[in-house]
């Protein structure tokens, strides 16, 4: 009985609120009237549910004033007009990928991140799920930027503040939101590097130009991230020339991040496939895996400067070093080429195999 009686309070204050509408004609009420019935009829939001609970909410709101769209909400729905606009959002922006996200049974809560997020972003999360990945909402919403979007949308009166103390504001909501979307890309681009390894434990072999597609343009995206968030800005010689990111310092974990990305961010910049897979296993998933999870980087041997090719050139046998230094000038650059290039070693011993990274600019 109580359940009846909830049900005509409810009809009767939509009907209220088509009533106090201007312009609704007597068709439009009989539509709103079923509209909120097939509301009503929707058990939990399955994700076909919330597709179809959109597109009854956007009908809707197309009929009925905005000063009267919220009490209609309220009365049929139970929650709030905000809610609403984002089942509306997801009908209107999500119907192109109905099929796959029907397939993929994405969750509602999902589904209003991927509403408000650009095509790329949208298309890069469903091939993540398609692939296996088990993504979190928050991770989504790092990924897409929406978060960032609303945090900012309702800081207008920090951005506001004056002086030393208001820049700082500022400076401190910009990397908390540039963090959260670096986190987020590089959360999604070491599962899909893992995904992408899976195969070798069945004895085949890693699809190089899969897992680029997947992953080349949020690693382009977060290096830029990175270079917002940590590194300095870089003054040209020329005054007229805009300043740019420069390097972090050599030798540390997060120069590493940094050059990993801006390779992994350019196809040319992958190695070829006999060097591919060991590149994946020693360099790329152990610098991920620094970054997603904090886990120790351990230092490999690096190459020797180039000022040490005065040294090696000092522990040649002196008749050596006049045989390579009788050449001139030219000469002494080319020996220096070599060594630079690790062409040669000390000839008092055999010279010890080391992967180097590539060098690449930041």
């Amino acid at each position: 009985m109580a359940k009846y009686t909830q049900k005509k309070i409810a009809a009767k204050l939509a009907a209220k609120a088509a009533t106090d509408a201007d312009e609704i004609s007597p068709e439009q009420e009989g539509e709103l009237k079923a509209l909120g019935e097939g509301i009503r009829s929707l058990g939990r939001r399955t994700t076909e549910q919330a597709l179809e609970l959109g597109g009854y909410l956007a009908r809707a709101k197309s009929i009925l004033p905005e000063r009267a769209f919220g009490a209609w909400v309220k009365a049929i729905c139970k929650f709030t007009s905000k809610t609403a606009r984002n089942y509306v959002a997801v009908y209107e922006k999500l119907s192109d990928y109905r099929e796959r996200l029907l397939a993929a049974s994405v969750a509602p809560t999902m589904l209003f991140a991927l509403a408000y997020a650009d095509k790329e972003k949208v298309e890069s999360v469903l091939m993540a799920i398609e692939a296996g990945e088990q993504l979190t909402v928050a991770q989504v919403k790092a990924t897409v930027g929406v978060e960032a979007k609303r945090k900012v949308a309702t800081t207008d009166d920090a951005l506001n503040i004056g002086g030393l103390a208001g820049l700082r504001k500022a400076a401190e909501l910009k990397t908390t939101q540039d963090v959260a979307q670096f986190h987020g890309l590089m959360s999604v681009v070491l599962k899909r590097v893992e995904k992408a390894m899976e195969p070798i434990a069945k004895g085949r072999a890693v699809k190089k130009g899969m897992l680029q597609e997947a992953i080349v343009y949020d690693c382009r995206h977060a290096h830029d991230l990175l270079n917002s968030i940590a590194a300095p800005m870089k003054a040209e010689m020329v005054a007229h020339v805009n300043w740019r990111p420069a390097r972090l310092p050599e030798g540390s974990a997060w120069r590493k991040v940094q050059a990993l990305l801006h390779r992994m961010g350019g196809v040319d910049g992958w190695p070829d496939r006999t060097e591919f897979v060991g590149w994946l296993q020693d360099e790329v998933i152990p610098v991920l895996r620094f970054v997603v999870h904090g886990e120790a980087l351990i230092s490999t041997e690096e190459e020797p400067e180039i000022a040490d090719a005065s040294v090696q050139l000092a522990s040649q046998a002196p008749a050596e070093r006049k045989e390579r230094t009788q050449g001139g000038p030219e000469a002494t650059l080319a020996q220096i080429n070599r060594v630079f290039n690790g062409m040669i070693a000390p000839a008092d011993k055999p010279r010890k195999n080391v992967t180097v990274p590539s060098a690449v600019a930041a």
